[in-house]
């Protein structure tokens, strides 16, 4: 009886010995939020900015302390009782109950902050995005996706960060037209990809429909209408580009060669006129741009109109259709003054020998004639005068 007894007594106390009293720290333990319709129901929303996860210290016998891991233990935070400084009492308990028997737990941490601000839900387009580009001799004409519209719900400073939202697809090489599914992209102003993890969205996924067709160069030619206020002429018209891309059914495009823009009015007008034109307004039927242009800027220059005056000597006149047999002579070797109109840039210098002045004997025998002098019409400049001559027409003997 004292031999068991003695060996009862070394029993307990080894294993006292061996399963002492320890610690032991428990990390990255998930905090699970419940009751978070308190929130959502007044339209705002919730966020943990310092993580959802706790550490807490464990006290125990060293046969439950060391096998035990995260799992172990749940942590909840009840958001139904929320301080009025946005703070969460967290409470930590093991799921055994067998455990929670065995050990004491303490944590520094026991209350979260939670950030809440008001709830938005925005409505935004869906812009498709090429990549690369398609084979040369080829454009896009255009890019759809369906569907065009997407939803976004979450906090209002989260929400309101997205400018744009994007689908993008590969059209590298392409000479047909193509489509594709597609995952949205959001975009801040700066073009950065925002992290779609901190909002909801009702589109994941979107087809894109790619167009895509022969181009074409045509020239672009500017035409005026009217005429500009009396004493003034239009003096040039410029713009750019004087060529332009177009994209189309090849059938369409073997149709056209150049965009005609005709109705530039400069009807009494006495000073410049600078316009933007449209280039859609003026490509026919089945066509459509193939570059970012978009406009063409044309600018008419009006000058006033001024005048000039000319002296012609007699010399200076060519006879036109003399006979070899004939003598032309002018009666009088006097000078004409000659008085023209035009813009200053035509005028400053225009010479007699730019008119080419002359009278025309064909089929006139001996006499002596009075003809009126003709000259060569030159674009811009006016005659305002008419000269008559004499010339006296006698035999060869």
């Amino acid at each position: 009886m004292l031999s068991l007894i003695i060996a009862i007594l070394v029993w307990i106390i080894v294993a006292n010995v061996d399963d002492y009293t320890t610690t032991k720290q428990i990390s990255g333990i998930q905090i699970e939020f419940t009751n978070g319709d308190a929130i959502t129901e007044k339209n705002k929303v919730y966020e943990v900015p310092d993580g959802t996860t706790i550490d807490i210290v464990v006290k125990g016998r060293r046969s439950v302390v060391e096998k035990l891991t995260n799992e172990d233990f749940k942590a909840v935070a009840d958001l139904s009782k929320m301080s009025v400084t946005n703070a969460v009492a967290i409470n930590v308990s093991a799921v055994s109950s067998y455990v929670a028997k065995e050990l004491t737990i303490s944590y520094t941490d026991n209350a979260i902050n939670v950030a809440v601000e008001d709830k938005l839900e925005k409505q935004l387009p869906i812009t498709v995005r090429a990549k690369s580009d398609v084979a040369d001799g080829y454009a896009i004409r255009n890019k759809t996706a369906s569907p065009n519209l997407i939803t976004v719900k979450g906090a209002e400073s989260v929400v309101n960060t997205i400018e744009e939202v994007v689908v993008d697809v590969d059209v590298k090489g392409a000479s047909s037209s193509l489509s594709a599914y597609a995952t949205p992209v959001f975009l801040d102003k700066s073009g950065d990809e925002i992290d779609s993890s901190k909002f909801d969205y009702d589109v994941k996924e979107v087809e894109v429909s790619v167009e895509v067709l022969k181009t074409k160069e045509l020239d672009v030619r500017v035409k005026t209408t009217g005429e500009p206020k009396a004493g003034y002429a239009i003096a040039s018209v410029d713009y750019q580009p004087t060529s332009i891309l177009v994209v189309g059914e090849a059938a369409d495009l073997a149709k056209v060669d150049e965009v005609v823009i005709d109705d530039i009015d400069v009807t009494d007008r006495a000073k410049d006129l600078e316009t933007p034109i449209t280039l859609a307004d003026y490509l026919p039927s089945g066509i459509t741009l193939a570059e970012d242009t978009q406009e063409v800027m044309v600018k008419v220059a009006i000058e006033k109109v001024e005048e000039k005056t000319l002296v012609i000597n007699a010399d200076e006149i060519n006879i036109v259709g003399k006979s070899d047999d004939l003598n032309y002579d002018f009666t009088q070797n006097i000078s004409y003054t000659l008085k023209v109109k035009g813009l200053s840039q035509d005028l400053e210098n225009l010479k007699v020998t730019n008119l080419i002045p002359s009278i025309d004997v064909t089929g006139y025998g001996a006499g002596t004639y009075k003809f009126t002098v003709s000259f060569k019409e030159l674009k811009g400049i006016e005659i305002l005068d008419s000269i008559e001559t004499e010339l006296e027409i006698t035999q060869i003997q």
